[in-house]
């Protein structure tokens, strides 16, 4: 098994996300919402939510039909309705085709309620640092985009390890009351006060 230091000598990872700068947004093949059986091919754009003045939370998870995958998925799509109401879009991608995404929402995983997107060609995935060559997937990334365009929150689980959704929607509260101009402290809640500048 390599060392640490073989690895940083034989590889080099060099992503375009960067937290604190502007995202990379591209357009991306989806299954979406809306509609039934093929028509439900459509296109996800990053950009034009961004021009709506959309938060984006893009997760990235490894394959179809698979056991951890599902799991993290229902739990987006259960709490969708309040990542909008927060003001937030949704967007899942793999590595697997529009089609392949189509036959799982179809055969087992359930109708999804947000975009489905395709990273076939595997661009999205490497400019977010999450694509493994070896393996041909993408590991689990979670990504938090302001309305601005600026990458506000990047994680990523490499393995089976599942990530936990409802700290995603507690993320995303962090960064919108901080857009606000209020203090966040570790550990924060939603109900929970928040830091003062008051020297009392």
């Amino acid at each position: 098994m390599e060392t640490y230091d073989e690895i940083m000598d034989n590889e080099l990872y060099v992503t375009e996300a960067k937290v604190g700068r502007p995202a990379p947004l591209f357009e991306m093949e989806a299954v979406m919402p809306e509609g039934h059986g093929l028509d439900r091919f459509g296109t996800v754009d990053m950009g034009e939510y961004i021009e709506e003045g959309k938060w984006i939370i893009l997760y990235f998870y490894p394959l179809d039909f698979t056991f951890v995958c599902p799991t993290e998925i229902r739990r987006f799509n259960e709490l969708y309705k309040e990542f909008k109401e927060k003001g937030a879009e949704l967007i899942a991608v793999s590595t697997d085709s529009a089609h392949s995404h189509l036959a799982w929402q179809t055969h087992d995983l359930g109708r999804l309620d947000h975009p489905h997107a395709s990273d076939n060609n595997h661009v999205v995935s490497e400019a977010y640092g999450v694509y493994d060559e070896d393996k041909g997937v993408a590991w689990r990334g979670t990504f938090i985009i302001a309305p601005n365009g600026i990458l506000k929150h990047a994680s990523i689980n490499h393995g089976e390890g599942g990530r936990n959704v409802d700290e995603v929607l507690r993320t995303l509260e962090v960064f919108q009351n901080e857009a606000e101009g209020k203090l966040v402290p570790c550990g924060w809640n939603p109900g929970n006060e928040f830091l003062s500048t008051d020297s009392e």
